[in-house]
């Protein structure tokens, strides 16, 4: 295991009691938890918030992570980072008007002293109208970009929209065989899914429907959404049910420490069970010191029209 700690390499000094990390997409950032020895060394160094700490291992490094809260504890030295500089945290409102994807990512990516990148949608998607309201950038961008059928990741200082679609579509990164009973791995049904999901306001309505889901099966309405004309709806209603649709199906593998394990990543996996087929990796946690990993998928769906 190596740590880079301010651009220092602090490997041969550094004396880690633990170190979790966690990889993820969606409504939560990466995270990083180590807990030092030494922490009289630690006062000296004067840690402070947004120190930037990357810790990697066998391939797979946790990119850079900005310490947010730091804990001396029993005579230990304990960083609590993530992957959103404090600046990226801070809530406020404000308005969007005929803005494109990319523009509106721009916008938050500066107030965020951050960068930004898109792919698998179409960045230049002009979106006619839509409010922060008391978000953080990342907690707006997160909901704008599920609405467009993408994933938010923060990686390195970036705001990273990920296409759903995209993400499915790519080649597996790698092939996992599950059998009946085999330890370390669980299964979930989360509930049923939808077969129509309808988006429905003053200005626009469409809806979307699963064809693999029986008809008149969970119906739902959107009307709570800022969709201005009928393509926009019916844009979001198919987007949506997508996103509702596959979490309705978890897979989660607790293995040998496996780099492999990032979040938006295809994996297939084969065996004798129900889990069987295609997955989209949701999160993975990483221990650097037990050496163990274990990741969160989600069936992929490629039937919603």
């Amino acid at each position: 295991m190596e740590i880079t700690y301010e651009g220092y390499d602090i490997t041969d000094w550094a004396q880690v009691r633990k170190c979790v990390s966690r990889d993820t997409a969606g409504n939560r950032c990466d995270s990083l938890d180590i807990t030092f020895e030494n922490a009289a060394g630690w006062y000296n160094l004067g840690p402070k918030e947004d120190d930037q700490i990357i810790v990697s291992h066998n391939g797979y490094d946790t990119g850079v992570m900005f310490a947010n809260t730091i804990l001396p504890e029993d005579g230990r030295f304990r960083i609590l980072a993530s992957s959103l500089p404090c600046a990226a945290r801070v809530k406020a409102y404000q308005s969007f008007i005929d803005k494109s994807i990319e523009e509106i990512m721009r916008t938050c990516a500066m107030s965020s002293s951050m960068g930004f990148q898109i792919f698998g949608i179409d960045k230049n998607t002009i979106i006619p109208y839509i409010q922060r309201e008391n978000e953080s950038c990342a907690a707006f961008l997160y909901r704008l970009l599920q609405m467009e059928g993408a994933m938010l990741k923060c990686v390195n200082g970036i705001y990273t929209a990920i296409g759903i679609e995209y993400a499915q579509a790519l080649d597996p990164h790698q092939t996992i065989e599950v059998m009946a009973d085999q330890p370390g791995v669980e299964y979930r049904r989360n509930g049923q899914a939808h077969r129509m999901l309808t988006v429905k306001t003053p200005y626009g309505s469409a809806a979307a429907e699963d064809l693999s889901v029986p008809i008149n099966h969970n119906d739902i309405i959107r009307s709570n959404l800022p969709a201005r004309n009928d393509i926009q709806a019916g844009r979001w209603a198919r987007n949506i049910l997508l996103d509702e649709n596959r979490k309705c199906e978890k897979l989660i593998v607790q293995s040998t420490f496996n780099p492999g394990f990032t979040a938006m990543t295809r994996i297939d996996i084969e065996g004798n069970t129900d889990a069987s087929g295609e997955w989209l990796i949701q999160d993975a946690e990483h221990d650097f010191i037990e050496l163990k990993s274990t990741m969160t998928a989600h069936r992929c769906v490629a039937s919603i029209q």
